[in-house]
């Protein structure tokens, strides 16, 4: 699946998507936690299901998968290792597009690569994508590789050898500098943990292969010591990799056709390994990844004049998407604002915008509490503020709740004023900015541009006619702003 035990735990705890209930199921016993298999795998194709948002925006990337992403790439920008603290979750596919939160489709990258990746422009080809597409896989691998409880599902050296294989792919594909320092940090790391995941039990399924294949790994070992050879290396891994899966009765995923993606995503049927056992390909039901027509706008691509949201627009779906569709979401229902009146306190109503209806899915986001009066937080329901109508409520004591939340009465909190400090005086004159006054509120001290106070050369006279210059009074300079209103 891709998501670590960490998150497991924490989506067994938290409901990841906005304004919705749904967790994980986990059964916990002490430290440990079990997950019926047929639970995490609808769990985990629910997670790529559009995510909701409120108007429109992003749909918020919770807690704790941005703690996943964050870990996956060492707390640092995934390629060039550095400017930890500009670094946010980026979404491989837009999501203004798929308004997809999964973990799969975010990386976490420093400032200046996260944009120039939502613009298309990484690096000097039009490929950045791909490159970023291949090395999250890489970094997947290479995490699953170090999960304690890896061993006990598919065997952790197989999973890191499979890390090895992508990343000399990465390598070949690599076109910045930044790109190729990102595949061999990672690499190097990869490789040497090979070494440290020999088997050491007969009861574990890897043993005897291990064994057979002892000198190879030997081999792969000694190489991997030689950190200016790390693509020679990575062509050894490979082939090691290859001879392994050989041996211990791995096949080609039918879905992937062995590699590990599948529609821009970690194969759902083998996990993104690429290789099953013949019995893991007898127990999955492909049909569940067979495109079907979209239940919402039953192929038509539109829903209510619009790219439809389930399928974006694409007319159909993978069927084990599908099922989960319930398409009485997009049913239209009175607004519970309004209560389909269209209207509330004589305007348009400010959730339907007096169309009286909405989508259920939309109705069930609304908090009714977001729209109960409250008394103004800055006049305390008085009306006024210093002898004048609240500028917050306009007087009229009370607001909405969603409003009043959104106040910062410490805008209104008087201060010194940053010209004059508080002397009333700048450079002999009745202050301009705090009108002689020496305190202004917080909100108004803020937009003073200073700018507009530094001292700029007359326009109005030269140094031979100076003396009587009405504009600066000799003293041949003004302040800016006199200077810009004689523009």
């Amino acid at each position: 699946m891709g998501l670590s035990p960490e998150l497991l735990d924490w989506l067994g705890s938290y409901a990841p998507k906005q304004d919705v209930d749904r967790k994980l199921k986990v059964r916990k016993d002490g430290l440990q936690f079990f997950v019926e298999h047929d639970e995490l795998v609808e769990f985990n194709d629910w997670l790529k299901l559009p995510w909701p948002s409120k108007d429109g925006g992003r749909p918020p990337i919770p807690t704790g998968i941005k703690r996943e992403i964050k870990a996956e790439a060492g707390g640092e920008c995934a390629i060039c290792h550095k400017n930890a603290n500009s670094c946010e979750a980026a979404h491989i596919d837009p999501v203004a597009r798929s308004k997809n939160n999964h973990p799969e489709n975010l990386i976490w990258l420093c400032a200046n690569h996260h944009t120039k990746f939502d613009k298309g422009g990484y690096g000097p080809s039009a490929d950045a994508k791909d490159f970023v597409v291949g090395f999250k896989q890489s970094l997947i691998f290479y995490r699953r590789g170090l999960w304690e409880l890896q061993a006990e599902v598919s065997g952790r050296l197989f999973t890191m050898l499979k890390a090895c294989d992508t990343l000399k792919a990465q390598l070949a594909a690599a076109q910045t500098p930044d790109q190729v320092a990102a595949v061999e940090g990672l690499a190097k790391k990869a490789v040497g943990q090979v070494a440290k995941m020999a088997p050491t039990s007969k009861a574990d399924p890897d043993f005897v292969v291990f064994s057979a294949m002892k000198p190879q790994f030997e081999a792969l070992a000694k190489s991997s010591k030689r950190p200016k050879n790390i693509k020679a290396t990575l062509e050894l891994a490979s082939t090691v990799k290859d001879e392994f899966a050989q041996r211990s009765g791995y096949e080609d995923c039918p879905l992937c056709k062995s590699r590990g993606h599948y529609k821009h995503e970690d194969c759902p049927a083998c996990g993104g390994d690429g290789e099953l056992t013949k019995s893991e390909i007898r127990s999955i039901d492909f049909d569940r990844y067979a495109d079907v027509q979209c239940p919402l706008c039953e192929g038509k691509r539109t829903f209510q004049g619009e790219d439809c949201p389930v399928c974006n627009g694409d007319g159909e779906l993978e069927r084990r998407y599908a099922d989960q569709v319930d398409v009485r979401e997009w049913d239209d229902v009175d607004c519970p604002v309004c209560e389909g009146g269209g209207t509330r306190e004589g305007d348009d109503c400010p959730f339907c915008g007096g169309e009286r209806r909405v989508q259920r899915h939309e109705r069930d986001q609304v908090d009714l509490r977001d729209y109960a009066k409250v008394d103004c937080p800055l006049c305390k329901g008085k009306g006024s503020f210093n002898g004048d109508d609240c500028p917050e409520c306009g007087g009229h004591r009370q607001m909405d709740r969603r409003h009043a939340e959104q106040i910062d009465i410490r805008a209104y909190d008087t201060i010194l004023c940053p010209i004059c400090e508080g002397s009333g005086e700048w450079r002999g004159w009745p202050c301009r900015a705090c009108g002689e006054e020496g305190r202004i509120e917080r909100r108004h001290a803020d937009q003073i541009d200073r700018r507009d106070y530094k001292m700029v050369a007359c326009p109005s006279c030269s140094p031979r006619d100076r003396e009587y210059c009405r504009t600066c009074g000799g003293e041949g300079e003004i302040p800016r702003w006199v200077r810009d209103q004689l523009d």
